[in-house]
């Protein structure tokens, strides 16, 4: 969902023939483009980036826009040519993308795929540029696609530049522009996204040859004997490029997705990295985050042996998640693993435990601090529990992020784009702008209940003002607010209408205009009744096939009060009322 992709038609960098490009533009226009860079949205700053590139493409660019997830939520198939391909049709581009809604899902991978068979991948030569905020959220595999793609492709290449995302997000995309022969470029702001825009959109229209890269030199090695689920110690040189990492691999393996385990190198020497859960043969190699993509520096063969007692988990877990250990050990009723603050002693105070016999592997939640933390296999034995095997783990800190339109009606909902653990337990509610809790919410959500894993709707509050949107981590030990962003609620406006008198027992016609929110109704009170409750007659204005239905008239002469009646997580409002006479 969250992806600017860019098709470019080029030829071979070495023919002399015409370099005319051909671009397609995929404009993801998922909800998630409403999260914010540096307090702007990013669906405002890629329309701005975008206007200011195509402004300067070559005369004799042909250029298009595809576009998916403008025109409904939740659907995969929401693919669209908007613009056709033709000379001369930037200005059209520009401003279809700055009238683009941006509403539903990223089909990243079926994104890609309809760009190149656009293009006519299999009889000409295309590159892809792929822009996006986020990952795939179809169920596609875009690595898959991208190995599928070069194989049956003429000359096709893949470029990816990631806006926004994080360095996990990143590794995920990486291997469509990695396996068609292209590069993988982040962007975290607006001046990153123009100029990777330019390297990509707006290249010259015969570029020149890039010059040769060397790659520098490296090494990997280890003087453990590591047995499974075991860290240990690696020594290594080389150029500790920001996303370099070392990484443990099947042998032979050649490809830098599917890796085993892996760690990057920034936190110097020595290394430590996990072995595999199973006994064997296995590739360690550093691999180099170079300018043409990821290249393995160096490869060295382990071997990982058997143990009586061992944990096998991931070296690294973000803070609140769920996460899987594997164990091996005595397996007595009573024997459990916990986890500890790192050199814990004692064998009481776990922040998170489970019980062997639950299964194998047993299922634990990290706590909510990131820090340093031990794995321990505990023996229930009858001279007192003993810690037979501890194996570290680092819990790194959770991140979430939100997007959505930053005004709302008061009563009404709004949809949220949300990244995050979405560990069980975790939520999103909406606060008065200035709470600091992580309780007192007037509206909530929980994200495991989320349709589609991505997006979850909550009520707006009934009184206008500034509330905050946030995310709350459910984690071992308490509850984190992970991310908050600012909500404007309006007002919300209703009237309504009616005749001014009415036999007794008499249908009412009553039009109105309104919210129309799932809880909202029309009442007939006493004149000057304050009460949200009591009515002498009502009806539900989402029900109505128009917004026109009527009311019975008490049995009893008097004077009354239609009204409309607000609905909100906070309580009823009355928005609107009209008086009326019962003869």
């Amino acid at each position: 969902m969250r992806v600017w992709l860019f098709a470019l038609a080029v030829l071979c960098l070495g023919q002399e023939p015409a370099f005319a490009q051909r671009t397609l533009i995929v404009l993801d226009a998922s909800g998630s483009m409403w999260g914010q860079i540096e307090g702007k949205p990013k669906l405002q700053i890629a329309r701005e980036a975008l206007r200011s590139v195509l402004a300067g493409t070559p005369a004799d660019t042909e250029i298009g826009l595809m576009a998916y997830g403008h025109r409904e939520k939740g659907n995969c198939a929401d693919i669209e040519l908007v613009v056709p391909p033709g000379k001369g049709r930037a200005g059209a581009v520009s401003e279809a993308a700055a009238r683009m809604r941006f509403l539903g899902k990223t089909p990243l991978t079926e994104a890609v795929r309809q760009a190149a068979v656009s293009l006519r991948y299999t009889e000409e030569k295309a590159t892809v540029v792929l822009i996006t905020d986020g990952v795939e959220t179809c169920q596609a595999d875009p690595c898959a696609l991208a190995a599928e793609l070069a194989k049956s492709g003429v000359g096709f290449t893949a470029h990816v530049v990631g806006f926004g995302l994080s360095r996990e997000e990143g590794r995920k995309v990486a291997c469509l522009a990695e396996k068609t022969g292209g590069r993988y470029i982040p962007a975290g702001n607006a001046g990153e996204l123009q100029d990777a825009l330019r390297r990509t959109v707006s290249v010259p229209t015969r570029p020149e040859a890039a010059p040769p890269v060397t790659p520098p030199a490296a090494t990997v090695a280890t003087r453990a004997k590591p047995v499974i689920g075991q860290s240990f110690a690696v020594d290594w040189t080389g150029p500790a490029a920001k996303l370099d990492y070392i990484d443990i691999v099947p042998v032979g393996w050649t490809t830098f997705d599917g890796e085993l385990s892996y760690v990057y190198l920034e936190k110097g020497k020595p290394t430590q990295i996990r072995a595999p859960g199973k006994p064997g043969a296995y590739d360690m190699r550093y691999v180099w985050a170079g300018p043409n993509g990821r290249q393995a520096l160096a490869t060295t063969r382990i071997a990982v042996g058997n143990a009586p007692v061992a944990l096998d988990a991931p070296a690294s877990i973000p803070a609140g998640t769920a996460f899987s250990v594997t164990w091996k050990g005595p397996g007595r009723s009573g024997d459990y693993v916990d986890l500890v603050p790192r050199g814990s002693k004692d064998v009481a105070g776990e922040l998170s435990y489970a019980y062997v016999e639950s299964g194998n592997p047993v299922q634990m939640k990290a706590p909510g601090d990131a820090g340093r933390y031990d794995l321990r296999y505990v023996l229930e034995a009858p001279d007192g529990r003993k810690v037979l095997v501890t194996v570290p783990i680092e819990v790194t800190a959770s991140v979430a992020s939100l997007a959505f339109p930053p005004n709302a009606v008061a009563g009404g909902e709004v949809t949220i784009h949300w990244r995050g653990p979405a560990a069980a337990g975790d939520y999103l509610d909406i606060v008065p702008d200035g709470h600091k809790e992580a309780a007192g919410e007037l509206s909530y959500a929980y994200v495991e209940q989320s349709p589609d894993g991505e997006t979850s709707t909550l009520r707006v509050p009934g009184e206008a003002g500034r509330y905050r949107i946030r995310y709350i981590l459910e984690a071992a030990g308490g509850r984190k607010v992970l991310a908050d962003q600012l909500l404007v609620v309006a007002a919300a406006q209703a009237t309504v209408s009616a005749p001014a008198s009415v036999q007794k027992g008499a249908a009412i016609p009553v039009t109105w205009t309104g919210p129309n929110g799932g809880q909202d109704y029309i009442d007939l009170v006493p004149q000057g009744s304050r009460e949200t409750v009591g009515e002498l007659a009502y009806f539900y204005t989402a029900g109505a096939a128009t917004a026109s239905a009527t009311l019975q008239a008490p049995d009893r002469a008097g004077r009354y009060e239609i009204r409309y009646i607000l609905e909100a997580p906070d309580g009823r409002r009355i928005l609107a009322r009209t008086p009326i006479e019962v003869r």
